[in-house]
């Protein structure tokens, strides 16, 4: 006896020195290093969450609702007594039909309609976003644009609460995946978020895209020409500064993109926006117009015929040439170049100059002619018919010219713009694109 009593002051310590990383490392499928291992580690040492009788922990495993309803009853200290549940398909003896019982008298969660509670279905990272909203009594929500969520989803207004929180900051493409199966290690890091300033995480810092403008004689000039697409990065916003007094207006005009202050203009949704800034009042003839793409599907400069090629056309920009045919001048392009155009001339009633593959049309060739077309060189894309059709869809015809005997395929689209692809023959190679608007 007296034996033991003398060890009984090293077996304290061995106790004491136990630490949650100690506790965690008996689990034979998690380490130190391992991604949410601190969160993980600190909910087990509160015995929020625990692992299995074989030594494992199972990380990537999928979270059931009877699971969540369990985790989160421990969290709030919910009386987790085994008892009769208003469920037919819940069990007494179920290990989770106490914590079930409170979460859904508490309305942390809820039943189905037709009755059931469903244990054992897994819980989406959409729906984990209504339940930490609901627990933790969460209500301030912040206004963060997620690619793929919407206002018209249940979750929405709790996934902007839970962002305010610092309990989620989604993925670094710009998504949160709402439908997205929540794993253990995933639900581990938010509840230990939503418990612990510690764990907390921010919304990245990007850099936003700088627009600086200021009016000389009643024009527009700004560190980007006019037609120039901007392409945001995820959580990305615009900053807008006028470097002069003068008067000007800025008119956002997509619902895409809103006004957050007077200098800083942020993406509300995926999409393609314009911001044009006028001099004056209402001076359009002399607007300066950008063209914003939110939420890329792909890098639009690594391929021309990329996933946004279409959507870019309707709105008046051919992806692959610097300028658009939206409000532009010729004297903005040749203004833009620091070089004389490789050709220029008249072609088909309209002068044209040419720079890096792109020839601009103008009614004549005077620089303050509008530009009605663009001509392509078809080395910029070097597809076949049958390889831009797959990419880009059907056109509304295709055939042969009567004019030159080309293989012509020709696509209309709903903005009033128009896309004539020439050919040698039905399997050569582009040899050039046509992109004009038809009221030209």
């Amino acid at each position: 006896m007296k034996k033991f009593i003398t060890c009984l002051p090293a077996l304290l310590v061995t106790l004491l020195l136990l630490t949650p990383a100690t506790y965690a490392a008996t689990f034979n499928d998690i380490n130190e290093g391992q991604r949410f291992y601190p969160e993980i580690t600190y909910l087990i040492d509160k015995d929020i969450i625990t692992g299995y009788k074989d030594g494992t922990f199972r990380p990537q495993e999928k979270v059931t609702r009877a699971a969540a309803a369990a985790m989160i009853g421990r969290t709030l200290e919910f009386d987790g007594e085994e008892r009769e549940v208003p469920f037919p398909d819940v069990s007494r003896e179920s290990y989770a039909s106490g914590y079930i019982a409170e979460a859904v008298n508490k309305g942390v969660i809820k039943g189905f309609p037709d009755g059931t509670f469903r244990p054992d279905a897994i819980v989406t990272r959409g729906q984990m976003a209504i339940i930490i909203a609901r627990a933790f009594h969460l209500e301030i929500s912040k206004d963060i644009l997620f690619y793929d969520i919407s206002p018209n989803m249940n979750a929405f207004s709790s996934i902007g609460k839970i962002v305010a929180e610092g309990v989620t900051q989604g993925y670094d493409d710009g998504t949160f995946r709402p439908q997205e199966e929540l794993s253990r290690e995933q639900f581990s890091a938010f509840l230990a978020r939503a418990l612990n300033g510690k764990f907390k995480v921010t919304m990245p810092v990007v850099k936003p895209v700088q627009i600086n403008y200021h009016i000389i004689e009643g024009e527009i000039e700004s560190n980007h020409h006019n037609g120039k697409l901007f392409v945001l990065k995820p959580f990305q916003f615009i900053s807008l500064k006028k470097l002069t007094n003068e008067k000007s207006r800025v008119i956002v005009d997509n619902d895409v993109l809103r006004f957050e202050n007077e200098q800083t203009i942020v993406p509300i949704k995926t999409g393609i926006g314009t911001i044009t800034i006028m001099p004056g009042e209402n001076d359009r003839k002399k607007a300066y117009t950008y063209k914003v793409l939110i939420g890329a599907k792909e890098d639009i400069s690594a391929s021309i015929l990329n996933k946004h090629f279409m959507d870019l056309a309707n709105n008046g920009y051919l992806n692959g040439c610097e300028f658009s045919v939206d409000d532009v001048r010729s004297r903005d392009v040749m203004n833009f170049y620091p070089y004389d155009p490789e050709w220029k001339g008249y072609y088909e009633g309209g002068y044209g100059r040419d720079f890096n593959g792109c020839t601009y049309f103008g009614g004549d060739s005077n620089i303050d002619s509008p530009i009605g077309a663009i001509i392509m060189d078809g080395g910029k894309i070097g597809k076949t018919p049958a390889e831009i059709k797959d990419r880009i869809g059907n056109p509304l015809f295709q055939g042969y010219s009567e004019a030159d005997d080309s293989w012509l395929m020709y696509y209309r689209l709903e903005a009033g713009y128009e896309l004539y692809f020439s050919f040698q023959s039905p399997t050569s190679k582009l040899n050039h694109l046509l992109y004009k608007y038809k009221a030209l």
